[in-house]
């Protein structure tokens, strides 16, 4: 079985959150960021690669951290290709102006982005957020996220991922 992507529109916003709608028709973004429905049971990784064909190459993991200097407390998106850990040593903490970083609290995060768990998507975040990316992701020509619920996921050009405000490329955020 193969995904189909598709324009996202007023027939298919549905499979996404309304903050992830509202960003791609403010930015005019509808027509370069597809959108393909998918069986929740076969979000992860390794579940795509095996039912729909993805390749493990094409896949983005975005990750929330949290970082925090005295009271102050910053957030960042992670994005890491898939199978890649990010490090949150200080690739994270000097973009952050942080001086400790870890993973956000998912129920936070979830509330925050008003995305779901296991398909957190960088378009649509707060815009307060900084977004960082790895470099190689730069090496592809699109890639695949999640769609913020888990039942769908977004086709990207990396160019136009690259583009997203806040956004910063970082080399070896990923190991």
């Amino acid at each position: 079985m193969t995904l189909t992507f598709n324009d996202i529109n007023e027939t298919n916003k549905n499979l996404i959150p309304k903050v992830v709608f509202d960003y791609i028709k403010q930015h005019d973004t509808d027509s370069n960021i597809k959108v393909a429905e998918i069986n929740p049971d076969f979000a992860d990784g390794e579940s795509l690669n095996r039912e729909y064909g993805i390749d493990y190459e094409e896949m983005l993991n975005c990750l929330v951290v949290e970082g925090s200097r005295g009271e102050d407390k910053y957030y960042a998106a992670l994005l890491v290709p898939y199978g890649k850990k990010a490090k949150t040593n200080a690739t994270v903490k000097r973009p952050l102006g942080a001086s400790k970083v870890g993973f956000a609290d998912l129920n936070w995060v979830l509330e925050a982005t008003k995305m779901e768990f296991g398909s957190i998507t960088p378009v649509g975040l707060p815009s307060d957020w900084l977004i960082l990316m790895d470099s190689q992701i730069l090496e592809k020509d699109q890639v695949v996220v999640g769609g913020g619920f888990v039942q769908s996921k977004l086709l990207i050009p990396t160019q136009l991922l690259a583009s997203l405000p806040n956004i910063q490329v970082v080399e070896d955020l990923a190991k």
